[in-house]
């Protein structure tokens, strides 16, 4: 196993470290490289399944999707896409609203959804909010208030990736062409 060396830590550190100083052009570019190695991931079948700002690293102002533990190849002829995997802000609320759903393409999408959000605000998703609360509200609907200086079309993206009706999310490759 090799893990690049990352020197800005993760996207969650990063963000804590650098928010104040990043542009729209940093954040939207960051947010088209985690994009790009989703797109990757895709092409070669693979569904990730615990993107979240931890699971992302940044390298001299690269970002770079890291551990994929419990990534499966969409290939697998197994019930292995069921149940509950992840971190609770960044799961696909199909999920945890029927645990029959399996993870799939969409899923992802919703991921990256919450982490464009996170890269718009800076700070993690409801943060401090009880998980049994989280969950619920997750299901019914509930998502993050966006930053009032968040560019239109940006802002309209992440709200498409992050709906609760995984039909309506766009593909990666319609995300990867929009940023």
């Amino acid at each position: 196993l090799i893990i690049q060396y990352a020197d800005s830590g993760n996207l969650r550190k990063y963000l804590e470290n650098n928010f104040s100083t990043l542009t729209w052009n940093d954040k939207i570019k960051l947010a088209y490289q985690i994009t790009e190695g989703i797109k990757f991931l895709q092409g070669e079948k693979i569904l990730h399944r615990d993107l979240h700002s931890g699971n992302i690293v940044v390298h001299q102002g690269e970002a770079k999707i890291i551990d994929l533990g419990i990534a499966k190849s969409t290939e697998t002829q197994t019930n292995i896409h069921s149940g509950v995997f992840g971190s609770l802000p960044y799961i696909d609320p199909k999920i945890l609203e029927d645990h029959a759903y399996k993870y799939n393409y969409k899923s992802d999408i919703y991921s990256l959804g919450v982490l464009m959000w996170e890269l718009s605000s800076g700070k993690p998703p409801f943060f401090g909010e009880s998980e049994s609360v989280l969950k619920y509200r997750l299901v019914c609907g509930h998502r993050e208030k966006p930053e009032s200086d968040t560019p239109d079309e940006y802002l309209n993206l992440y709200i498409l990736c992050w709906d609760s009706e995984p039909d309506a999310r766009p593909s990666i490759g319609q995300v990867f062409n929009k940023l």
